[in-house]
């Protein structure tokens, strides 16, 4: 069965610290073009995730970007993969959180990768021959 070590991205992997701004963030994610920003402290460990729903549900309430701290809308203690998960294992967590991005972390919390629901569709796709 496969893993999400197969399948997960390595580098690079895209962070932001929990008191910048969703501007800066928002400008990162285009950047990158990703849709979403691991939130690492000043250890470097993973604290939070900041996607493009949040920014969205952010600009929605009317907040100003410029001056809204990424921790303010971010997703605390994330559910994370490890690597040697299956990639259903991964796709079942996905689902049932409703979440696009998964971090993947060692057994110390260390981020090693991340994956998206993008990742697992390819994955699938390329098992599978389609006319």
């Amino acid at each position: 069965m496969a893993t999400v070590a197969e399948i997960m991205r390595r580098s690079p992997i895209y962070s932001i610290g929990e008191k910048e701004s969703l501007r800066s963030a928002a400008a990162v994610m285009s950047k990158h073009r990703v849709g979403s920003l691991l939130v690492l402290d000043k250890g470097k460990r993973l604290i939070g995730i900041i996607t493009e729903r949040d920014i969205i549900l952010a600009i929605g309430e009317g907040v100003n970007p410029d001056e809204t701290p990424v921790e303010r809308y971010m997703s605390r203690k994330p559910v994370t993969a490890r690597p040697e998960d299956s990639i259903v294992s991964a796709a079942h967590k996905m689902i049932t959180h409703g979440i696009r991005h998964l971090p993947v972390v060692d057994e110390s919390g260390r981020v090693l990768g991340i994956i998206s629901i993008r990742d697992v569709l390819r994955h699938i796709l390329a098992e599978h021959e389609f006319p």
